[in-house]
């Protein structure tokens, strides 16, 4: 399966949320208005990946202070230069599954990640996702704000990818 990944535009946005509800129905779906305010402050770090057929997946990724991940559901606050860098979300559609979709996403945030010269990069991983990215070298982390967590769900884990270059 060919694909292309290439820097995620607003006129991808109706395209990223049929994404993100095939991958997580209803429970996780944000809003337009709060994924677009994620791309804005960060569109060096979101990326879409797509085929003929359309959007096959995507990533949001921004600066964020590493302690406790990001609230869910809103925009974000305005936060001083961080150091570490944020796996918001990465989704792939399941007709995409097993072709280096994902993979191809964590590359671009990764290398993004690496040139803002970030120390870490965390995420939080939903239960069924923890041995992915353990495969990938995120490690579990306490979360400073556990009631942070509390928004990703039951066993939802907060995990850390230090970066060395």
């Amino acid at each position: 399966m060919s694909f292309d990944v290439r820097p995620m535009t607003a006129a991808d946005l109706p395209a990223v949320l049929q994404v993100q509800r095939q991958a997580y129905g209803d429970a996780y779906q944000e809003s337009a208005e709060v994924l677009d305010a994620k791309r804005r402050r960060s569109p060096a770090a979101c990326w879409v990946a797509c085929d003929a057929q359309g959007v096959l997946g995507y990533v949001f990724a921004h600066d964020w202070p590493g302690a406790a991940p990001p609230p869910l559901h809103c925009p974000l606050p305005e936060v001083a230069a961080a150091q570490c860098a944020f796996l918001h979300d990465l989704a792939v559609v399941p007709r995409a599954h097993g072709r280096g979709v994902g993979g191809a996403l964590f590359a671009a945030v990764r290398q993004w990640a690496l040139g803002a010269r970030h120390e870490a990069l965390n995420l939080v991983s939903l239960v069924n996702a923890v041995r992915y990215w353990q495969q990938r070298g995120f490690a579990p982390l306490a979360s400073a704000d556990a009631s942070a967590m509390l928004a990703y769900g039951d066993g939802a884990c907060f995990m850390r990818l230090p970066l060395d270059g």
